[in-house]
Parts: C-alpha cells; structure tokens; sequence
C-alpha cells in the first residue's frame, strides 16, 4: 500500500488554557493523569509505515497518479462585497476545491487542526458530477462534466479519481495531530475505507461512527436509517488517548441550565431544574411509546446531575475508588463527626496530595457521617462525555435550521448536515483555537458551527470552506456565505468571514503579468510569514508601499510597476521604513520587488518576484500542460515508488 511522506509538524500553538482564563478549581481528570501511572500511547502511528508491495489494497485505473495528478495554483482574489463582519481568519472559497486547496499549500501546509468532509455519495441521483476532462489535466474547466448514474460501468472508478486528490491533499494540510472525518452512505463506504487506509495508513484509523438520522417505516428489505463517519488521525499517535466530548444530552442540559439560570431566582433554581429534568425524561419516554424517539432529547445517565450549585450542575461519582486493588491508603476525617470516613475497598485513586487539592476546591461530597464513604462531586461542564459510536441527531435539524435562516433554502441546497452533528464532532476533536478546513462546505454548516462554539466558549477556531456549487448555481454566494451572514445577524455573534474566488492559473510569466492588486493578493496568500494564520492586508489607501504585516505586525512591503519598473532603490526603502513607523509596524519589513539596488541588512529582507512566489507555491519552472503534464507526473510517481523502494 502506497503511503504519503511525513509532513512538516504544525507550528500552531495552542491557547485554549490561556482562554479559560484562571482555573477557579482543578479539574479531577487532570489530577487523575498526573497520578496515573498507565503507560502513554506508543507505536509510530505514521502513514509512512506501510508497505508499498505487500498484503491486499485498492486497485483502479487511476490509482499511480493520484498524488502528483494536481492542478496549478491559482490566486485567491477577494470578493469584499461578499464578506462580511469581523473575518478574525475566517474564509470562504469559491471555486473547485482540488485548485483551492492546492492554492492553500503554501501557508497551511500541516496547519490544519480539524478538517470535515462531506463529499458526494455518489448515489446515481445527480449528487455526483464527473468530468474527464478535469480529470486528464487538473487546469482544465470542467464544461464536459455530467452528472455518474447507476447505469455507469466506471462509477466507482471515477468517484476514487475525484476523490484521491482531494484527500490526499487533505492529508498534506492537517498538522501532526489533525483529525480528518469524513461522511459517506454505503454505496462507497468500503472504497473510502481501503482509500484512507492508504492515504492516512490503518494504524492511524480512529474509528467509524455511525449516525442514525432518520426512522424509516417504509415496506422494504432493510430499512436504511443511517449514514457512518470515518474518522483518522494524521498521527494516531499525537492525538490525545481520550476525548472529552458533548452529547446532544450534555448540551441540552448545559443550555437548560443557562435558562433558568437567567430566568429564576437563585433560591428556586435547583427546584426549577430537577423538574426541568423530570419534564425532559417525560417527553422522551412519550416520544419512545409513539414510535419516534428521534424527536426528543435522551437523557441517559446524564440525569444524575440533578445539584446545583453556584459552579453549575453536579453529580457524586463513586471515581475516587481506584479500579484496581492498591489504591492509596490514607484517612479523610468527616467534617461533622471528626472520624475519619469509611475508605473504598481497593484503596483512594488519588495521591493525598491530590485529595488536598480536591478538599480545597470543595470536590468531595461527604455523607450524613463517617460511616458512609466520601464521593466526588463532579460538575457537567467536566462531566468526560465520550464520542460515541452511535450519534442520534435528526437529519431534519439540518433542513429546518437551513430554511430558518434562508426561507426555502433546502429548495436550492437539500440535504444539509446538522449543526449540532459537527459541534459534537468539533467539541470532541478540536481544541478552543482550532483551525477548520471544510473543502465541501455545502450551505456552510460547518462555519456556523465554528462561529457557534467561540460564541458558547470564547474559542477562537477559525474556518475555511471551499464549495464550487453546480452549473447555474454556485451555491457559494447563493447559499453558503448568505446562509453564514444572516446566522450572524440572526444571532448577533461579533464574527464574520472573508469572501475569495479562485483565479488566473499561475506559472512564471502569469505572475509576471499580474497588476499590482492582483500581486498584493498574491503575496498575502503565500508569504511565509503568514503561515498558519496568514497576513493582514493594509488598505492601500493607507501606503503606497506597505501591503499587509504577519502576526508579529512585521510589515510586508511591495515595490511593482510591472517587470522593468519594480526596483527597490535607497530612497524606495526609505519611504517603505517610514511608513512602517506611521503605521506601528516593526521590522524586519519583508521588501518584494523584482531587483534590489541595496544590499541586506537586519531591518528587511528582500524576496524577489516572481522567485520567492514560484518558491512558496511549489511551481515547476517547466511545468507542461496537458497530457504532457499527466505523463511527466506518471514518471514523477514512478521515480518516488523505486526510491521508496531503494530506501526499504
């Protein structure tokens, strides 16, 4: 099975403990992984193990080029009459995701933390448009492309050569420890399996869930009520052992609580939520007996959070018991009777040190007296809600929640996925600052959920969605960014988009055409400094020369009349410094032009153009198109195959 190199390793830094701010209490799961002494994940976890010639794998016409079978880069041109609000990194793509993503490469390469696939099912009923052309030369527009029925012989095989490069370049994007999920029926369920299987390698295989999003009642052999979602790890091995998610039943009770909490009197809160709780398990049950238990909420066990406190909801949990005999052996004196209380039989999990903490943080619940063993008290909010296998979502929220905010909107786009489907998901997998790619945004589910957690969490998860939409309706301004903008406003959240369309193909002479404008977009979307987290661009009423800064506000400065007249002279570098100080940038300022007079020195560096682009954006200086380009990456594939095999 042929298996991609390793990546870079994600330069990303994560800030979700600095969001939550001060820790008013400590966490019993943290204490627990400090006192454990389980053995940490091991094995290389890496698609790079596999073996190139050995055991079974999939085969179809197709499969030598997949990797290296992609298109050019394109500029990403923004469209700002289509953004909207505060973008804070979010992005919107129009245009063939292949070409998009490949575009991406030079800032996000290993970036991403999240990515969501949601892509055609080729069911035979217009939901999956083929096009050979596209297929023989990536750069190619996509006019021949028809819509694969049943009734075609080659649709499995096409459906793979749509899909290998747009998972293996998925593969290129995420960071060491992203997580890839990916949604399918069964009509390709076990082709996309041996597909993964060989892009991301088995052993980085998480699991498949299976989401049960409607009830069939209709006469037939099997009553199809589900979809699955695979899901696999770049590394397995950089992905934490344990997942702390939130179940439809945990989110419920978390937004119930908000409720009442800002409905009742402090007083009455408790009363008001163990009824609110009693109400929900009645609705249910109701639900159940009429057939249609996917209308109502399942608690579960999550019903044993029936306190409250000015913490929030919470549980006793019999976890201070270790689960082995040889627990810690230590007295915990009653606080009414003074004894010490009755000690679990294989002994306290925690070190007395941590009982401290526990103590201190008034984690303990004891009984009437000494007699009765000490509990933990267990809040909901870090109440470990696992992921599990099975997911009960109705499919209809997605379909109800697209018409509320677009009226008629599954009329244009039918089928779209739950938002409460990829906030578990997200929640699950992702942490508070997670950046999320999307290459078949669809109506946009995906970002309103990401828009939707940084609201509930303070998170700063950022999105990118590319969606090409159909012929006759790019469903990217026909519905995904109106469907994000009117969730905005609707509920009022401080966040926003920025809107893109793929542009001109890119080589050499291509980028040396490009006017000044075009080359300021080009520059922000493949600078290196803005990788991961891209650059800001100035409006160029503020600076003649000064086009964007990077996250360190170093500014990025651009010198170009077109190829004869772009040299950075003295007094070229003078303006540039001064308006770097106008501005409050700092240096080094990282000067494009097509010559320098000056020579180098710590306050910028010069990257000349179009070199450092060709560069950035991976170009062969003599690239071919066509079938040229299709058998000089034949050749390509099969000069990296007899080196893997040398170097085995």
């Amino acid at each position: 099975m042929v298996t991609p190199p390793a990546a870079a390793s994600s330069a990303q830094s994560k800030l979700a403990d600095q969001l939550k701010g001060p820790r008013q209490r400590t966490s019993p799961e943290q204490i627990e992984r400090r006192d454990s002494d389980a053995d940490p994940l091991t094995g290389p976890g890496s698609a790079q193990s596999s073996s190139t010639n050995q055991g079974m794998y999939l085969h179809w016409d197709g499969r030598k080029s997949y990797r290296t079978r992609m298109p050019a880069p394109r500029v990403l041109e923004p469209v700002p009459e289509l953004s909207h609000g505060t973008a804070d990194g979010n992005r919107v793509i129009e245009g063939d995701n292949l070409q998009a993503m490949v575009s991406l490469r030079s800032q996000y390469h290993g970036e991403v933390d999240f990515a969501y696939l949601d892509p055609p099912y080729n069911t035979g009923k217009k939901d999956f448009r083929y096009s050979d052309r596209r297929f023989r030369d990536p750069n190619a527009t996509a006019d021949d492309g028809v819509y694969v029925s049943n009734e075609d012989g080659g649709r499995h095989t096409k459906w793979l050569n749509y899909m290998g490069p747009r998972l293996y370049l998925t593969w290129e994007l995420l960071a060491d420890h992203g997580i890839c999920f990916v949604s399918i029926n069964d009509v390709e369920l076990f082709r996309l399996g041996l597909l993964m299987d060989e892009i991301f390698g088995e052993r980085n295989r998480l699991g498949v869930l299976v989401w049960k999003q409607a009830v069939d009642n209709n006469p037939t052999r099997i009553s199809v009520e589900h979809e699955y979602i695979l899901c696999y790890a770049k590394r397995a091995d950089s992905v934490p052992e344990r997942w702390k998610g939130t179940s439809p039943a945990k989110q419920w009770l978390l937004d119930k609580h908000m409720q009442l909490k800002n409905e009742v009197e402090p007083e009455q809160l408790e009363t008001m939520w163990r009824q609110a709780i009693r109400d929900q398990k009645r609705k249910y049950k109701e639900a159940l007996e009429k057939g249609r238990p996917d209308e109502e909420i399942d608690l579960g066990r999550m019903d044993r959070f029936r306190n409250v406190n000015e913490n929030g909801p919470w549980a006793k949990d019999w976890h201070l018991e270790n689960p082995k005999a040889g627990g810690y052996d230590y007295d915990i004196p009653h606080p009414i009777t003074g004894l010490p209380c009755r000690k679990p039989p294989k002994g306290y999990r925690y070190s007395p040190e941590s009982m401290d903490q526990l103590l201190a943080d008034d984690r303990i619940v004891f009984g009437k007296d000494h007699t009765e063993t000490a509990q933990l008290r267990r809040y909901l909010v870090d109440a470990a809600d696992a992921l599990r296998s099975v997911i009960v979502i109705p499919g209809r929220h997605g379909s109800d929640r697209l018409n509320e905010l677009l009226p008629d909107g599954t009329k244009r786009f039918p089928h779209p996925k739950p938002v409460e489907l990829i906030e578990m998901l997200l929640t699950a997998a992702g942490d508070m600052d997670a950046l999320v790619l999307d290459p078949f945004a669809g109506s946009g589910t995906t970002g309103e959920a990401v828009m939707r957690l940084n609201a509930k969490d303070g998170g700063i998860r950022r999105f990118i969605l590319i969606e090409e939409g159909q012929p006759g309706d790019p469903y990217c301004r026909t519905v995904t960014a109106p469907r994000l903008r009117a969730a905005v406003t609707k509920e009022r959240w401080s966040s926003g988009f920025s809107f893109y369309e793929t542009g001109q193909q890119l080589n050499r002479e291509a980028i040396l055409e490009l006017e000044r404008e075009a080359i300021t977009n080009l520059i922000v979307q493949t600078d290196a400094t803005g990788a991961g987290h891209g650059l800001s661009k100035i409006n160029n009423r503020e600076a003649q020369y000064i086009i964007a800064h990077n996250a360190r506000r170093e500014a990025v400065c651009l010198c170009w009349n077109g190829r004869a007249e772009s040299t950075v002279t003295r007094d070229v570098l003078v303006d540039m410094f001064s308006e770097a100080k106008e501005l409050g940038l700092k240096k080094p300022l990282r000067v494009y032009g097509s010559t320098c007079t000056v020579s180098e020195t710590d306050s910028f560096r010069f990257l000349q153009i179009p070199d450092e682009i060709i560069a950035a954006l991976q170009l062969m200086e003599d690239a071919v198109e066509g079938e040229d380009a299709v058998a000089a990456t034949d050749a390509l594939q099969e000069i990296n195959a007899i080196g893997a095999q040398d170097e085995r």
